[in-house]
């Protein structure tokens, strides 16, 4: 069952239950009469509908119009003048000459009279009728704030995705070029191969969730390409074991510690090797990037970057509660050990 679904079931259950009320605490219900023919009770039961009704006219049309606006005074207004339908509604609609009291107990309060009665049940109605206004309130200022911070997450992964794109073209037009100085053969497979990436960065990464399978051919393009500019001065690995059908993963969220690994691991004078493994158990993705560290000539200013603190953010904002990210960096090589439940 969806979100959708599941909260439309809890709205008919909570308005099942609601209108419950009146029909257990009558005090017409041991009775031999049928209840419905009871002129107190359809009273009553009539209340709770138009009780119901104002539920979601606030919830829908008066607080996100005049509440959240500021509009206070016509809020305040509009939800009297419908306390008023709510109270006098259901005895034009079933009059009866007298309240039937004598099953009300005595109070020091009210007196067992019909004035008493009529001001008893004005005050109970009124409280009701409070209780659901705040009730509503409530509900409806919680969705708004879900929803704010559902378009703030969004917004904030998108800037993120947006930081991404730019780096990775950075990286793989500078391979690119160095085929073409080289004039090697594999400049057209390589330009195939980015053309098919970026297909998928600004079209598959838009979404909220996308293929595993997909997200790993990503990777191993990635490589691909990268193989094609360093050839054989760097030894690179990608291992994928266990089921990767149906599952899904939040796209782009996986390469930016192999493009991490390549930048600062690869260095033509130095054994360079990069081994890179993924597993699927059940619903968990584990995912291992290590690359041994060799010497970088950064220049100036060139080791500054967004991945590694862009993923920590894409990570904590797309798998809260549900990943584990160990970074162990030593003399002699950089792991990345992460673990996604999908």
């Amino acid at each position: 069952m969806n979100s959708r679904a599941f909260r439309i079931f809890l709205h008919v259950l909570g308005c099942i239950g609601f209108m419950s009320v009146p029909i257990l605490f009558s005090p017409d219900l041991n009775g031999s009469q049928n209840l419905f023919t009871i002129p107190p009770f359809q009273r009553d039961l009539f209340h709770y509908v138009l009780l119901i009704g104002f539920f979601y006219l606030n919830y829908f049309l008066l607080v996100p119009k005049f509440y959240f606006k500021r509009k206070f005074a016509l809020f305040l207004t509009i939800s009297f003048a419908t306390l008023i339908i709510a109270e006098f509604l259901p005895a034009f609609f079933f009059p009866e000459n007298r309240y039937d009291i004598t099953k009300f107990p005595e109070d020091p309060v009210f007196s067992n009279t019909q004035g008493s009665f009529h001001l008893y049940m004005l005050a109970n109605h009124f409280f009701q009728f409070l209780g659901m206004m705040l009730f509503s309130l409530f509900l409806r200022i919680t969705a708004e704030w879900k929803k704010a911070e559902q378009e703030k997450l969004s917004a904030e992964l998108s800037y993120l995705k947006a930081q991404i794109n730019p780096h990775f073209l950075f990286n793989t037009l500078n391979s690119i070029y160095s085929l073409a100085i080289q004039r090697s053969d594999a400049t057209a497979s390589a330009v195939v191969k980015l053309s098919g990436m970026m297909r998928y960065v600004t079209t598959e990464s838009q979404t909220e969730k996308v293929s595993l399978e997909k997200e790993l051919t990503y990777i191993s393009d990635y490589i691909d390409l990268q193989k094609l500019r360093v050839g054989n001065t760097v030894d690179v690995s990608m291992n994928v074991t266990g089921n990767t059908q149906y599952k899904k993963i939040t796209p782009i969220i996986l390469i930016p510690f192999v493009e991490n690994a390549f930048k600062y691991g690869v260095n033509p004078e130095e054994e360079s090797k990069i081994v890179i493994d993924i597993t699927v158990e059940g619903n968990t993705l584990k995912f291992r990037v290590a690359n041994k560290k060799v010497h970088i000539d950064y220049g100036a200013g060139s080791k500054s970057g967004h991945g590694i603190p862009n993923v920590h953010q894409r990570l904590d904002l797309s798998y809260p509660g549900k990943h584990t990210l160990k970074i162990t960096d030593n003399d002699k090589e950089f792991i990345v050990d992460l673990e996604i439940s999908l």
